[in-house]
């Protein structure tokens, strides 16, 4: 597991500090007018007034263009724990986006782990249901194989135009400035949290499925049966049998739950890590193009450091888990 992160984490910083310094790259040709000297030295070299630029003058005023990407987006992750120190950064980032870093993190788990409550009782629920129901089972298989060629952004649009073109208030679709009290908040992640369910329960569904129902052909299924014992309490037995790769299943699927709250944060603009991760791009053109590093590297800092800790308590709880000792 620790090498698995440390991967994880270098692929990451690699990626977070070519994206940097790509951003920074467009920021300083911006500068290159504010040097004329540049055009009459270029050609002496024998290079384009902005090869001389990059080269020569840039890494002055950007000395991380210099530096390996690790590097980079190491320190890029690392920095994004507190805003900015430099004064024109802190200000370009507070113009993107204005909520809080807590307060984006906080909103963020709450969509998360209350999309995260709904999700697993009702993949279970579903999965059982499947499984006393073959016809149920094949519906089941079929709406997966759709749903998940569904964009998560598609539904999440459906229930914004529900939303403006209804009697329900507009408010939902509206997203609460910062210091919003905890119920405007959870007021606004009604829809976001039915998106986020309604395309990611399926799968889970499915895969626990699989599970059950090539548990319930071992043979103390069958003993129990004989027994006379209720199919619920079976079931359950079964369930408890499985936890170990159900563990392993729902943490796949968590990882791909996060990537769902994300863009899921961002189209209703909610407030959160995927709002900040989209503010920390704005203008389409050169001349208009800003990159915050600190909006970027913040929620991936911290999607990787829950996802550490999770891991951490999924590999603890598997060692605590005995199916052996449930079906003896």
């Amino acid at each position: 597991m620790a090498v698995r992160f440390t991967l994880t984490l270098l692929l990451v910083t690699f990626l977070v500090g070519t994206g940097v310094k790509a951003g920074l790259r467009e920021m300083a040709k911006n500068d290159i007018l504010k040097h004329p000297e540049v055009y009459k030295n270029a050609p002496k070299l024998g290079m384009t007034p902005e090869e001389y630029y990059m080269k020569y003058i840039a890494p002055k005023k950007y000395p991380e263009l210099t530096k390996p990407s690790v590097v980079v987006g190491f320190n890029a992750l690392v920095s994004s724990v507190k805003p900015p120190q430099d004064k024109i950064w802190r200000k370009l980032e507070l113009y993107q986006f204005r909520i809080p870093r807590k307060e984006a993190l906080l909103r963020t788990l709450i969509l998360l782990f209350i999309s995260e409550i709904i999700l697993v009782p009702l993949s279970l629920m579903v999965a059982f249901w499947a499984l006393k129901s073959p016809r149920v089972a094949g519906l089941l298989n079929n709406l997966t194989k759709v749903v998940l060629g569904i964009p998560a952004w598609w539904p999440g649009v459906v229930f914004i135009l529900l939303i403006i073109y209804s009697p329900l208030p507009n408010d939902l679709v509206i997203s609460p400035g910062p210091g919003a009290g905890l119920l405007d908040v959870l007021e606004s992640m009604v829809f976001p949290v039915l998106t986020v369910v309604l395309t990611s329960f399926w799968y889970l569904a499915v895969e626990f499925y699989f599970l059950l129902s090539r548990e319930v052909l071992n043979p103390y299924v069958s003993y129990k049966r004989a027994m006379g014992l209720p199919e619920n309490r079976i079931l359950m037995s079964a369930l408890r049998a499985i936890s170990v790769p159900a563990l392993s299943i729902w943490f796949s699927h968590l990882i791909e739950v996060e990537g769902i709250v994300i863009v899921v944060d961002h189209l209703f603009k909610l407030g959160g890590l995927g709002q900040m991760i989209g503010s920390s791009f704005s203008g389409s053109m050169a001349e208009t193009f800003y990159f915050v590093p600190s909006l970027f590297a913040f929620p991936l800092l911290v999607f990787i450091v829950l996802n550490l800790l999770i891991a951490m308590a999924v590999e603890f709880l598997k060692t605590r888990l005995d199916p052996r000792g449930i079906t003896a």
